[in-house]
């Protein structure tokens, strides 16, 4: 009788590397885009509004603050931007639907990516260098890759200190990290990304409309959020979320910095990444001039281009000042982040105006 060993394979899904450090999900999708023939035209076309959220859970006594993009990438809420992102078929599978059917989650993976589709789930951390083998963090990760030869698979998060990036686990790690989740905390919790051909044709009078909602929220009805957040404040004895828009987004951390000089334990005390999310921002909106003048969408301005620039940079130190925060517990660095926030947003309001002029040449 002769035995034929498991053929060994390899197969790592395309993934772009990114600039952006807020958030992961915002990172892996643009990561994909990048691959897409017209992806970066599409991104070009978004991102443009910001929403912030204050958030609450008395019963389990966790606070979150938090600004992104929106529409959100954000993982486990739906609909998110994967569900709207005409470039992915995203499909949700319960956690008990892959366990009932594979020996190994790793199986299932490998079965997804040999398919083309990119995954992503909640796993526990401890295979973190910064968690340090210990159990009970869970957070999602993107998966586009594995190896037979080293039986390891490829993962993207915000990992050791933060920051984006790409990492691989063996099959016995990714396997223990999965089933180490709770089903009853995350039980639809397994997502698959299908890369589907799509034409985008970029529009300069939606990223006017845009400007015009992030300097005037509320002005329209939001039927995206009115659906997952009816009222924009609410509050009961389980939980409270607040939530902000465009140019209210700084109202949001000037509260937070002054929640940090108060000790109030509504807030996280040391969450810089909302600041990164600001200075994401400023960043895409000069990569977005630079794209809409290569591509002959908008002619020069100079003078609109330094005061994009500028507010980069302003929001660049304002991040590092929290850092200082961070590592001194000096409260002068709250103070002044507050005094400069408020400068910064007088400066974002006549850039996004100066913006939308342009636009209507």
């Amino acid at each position: 009788m002769f035995w034929f060993a498991k053929e060994k394979k390899q197969k790592i899904l395309p993934l772009a590397d990114m600039e952006f450090r807020a958030w992961p999900e915002q990172n892996f999708l643009f990561s994909i885009l990048l691959g897409q023939k017209t992806g970066l035209e599409w991104m070009m076309n978004q991102f443009i509004q910001l929403r912030g959220a204050h958030y609450i859970d008395y019963s389990r006594k966790v606070a979150d603050m938090s600004i992104t993009f929106y529409p959100y990438a954000i993982h486990q809420l739906s609909p998110n931007m994967f569900d709207f992102c005409p470039f992915i078929r995203k499909y949700a599978l319960p956690r008990q639907l892959v366990k009932g059917n594979y020996a190994a989650f790793h199986e299932f993976v490998r079965i997804a990516i040999d398919a083309g589709m990119y995954l992503s789930t909640f796993l526990d951390q401890f295979f973190r260098e910064d968690i340090s083998g210990n159990y009970g963090f869970h957070h999602p990760n993107f998966i586009y890759g594995y190896d037979d030869k080293t039986y390891q698979v490829l993962i993207a998060d915000n990992f050791e200190k933060g920051i984006y990036g790409k990492k691989a686990i063996t099959y016995e790690e990714l396997d223990r990290a999965f089933d180490l989740v709770p089903e009853e905390c995350w039980e639809i919790s397994v997502f698959l990304y299908q890369i589907v051909e799509y034409d985008h044709t970029f529009q300069s009078q939606y990223v006017r409309e845009q400007i015009g909602d992030y300097l005037t929220p509320g002005k329209g009805v939001c039927y995206f959020n009115r659906t997952v957040c009816t009222t924009p404040s609410f509050r009961n004895r389980i939980y409270s979320n607040e939530v902000f828009f465009g140019v209210e987004c700084y109202d949001l951390l000037q509260r937070y910095l002054q929640a940090i000089l108060q000790n109030d334990e509504e807030y996280a005390d040391k969450d810089i990444r909302s600041f990164v999310m600001l200075h994401d921002h400023k960043k895409m909106m000069i990569k977005r001039y630079e794209f809409m003048l290569e591509h002959g969408y908008l002619e020069g301005d100079d003078k609109l281009y330094h005061k994009l620039l500028s507010l980069g940079k302003e929001c660049e130190i304002l991040q590092n000042m929290f850092l200082k925060y961070k590592i001194t517990d000096d409260s002068l660095y709250i103070e002044r982040m507050a005094e400069r926030l408020k400068r910064i947003r007088s400066m974002d309001i006549r850039c996004m105006e100066c913006f939308a002029e342009k636009l209507m040449e």
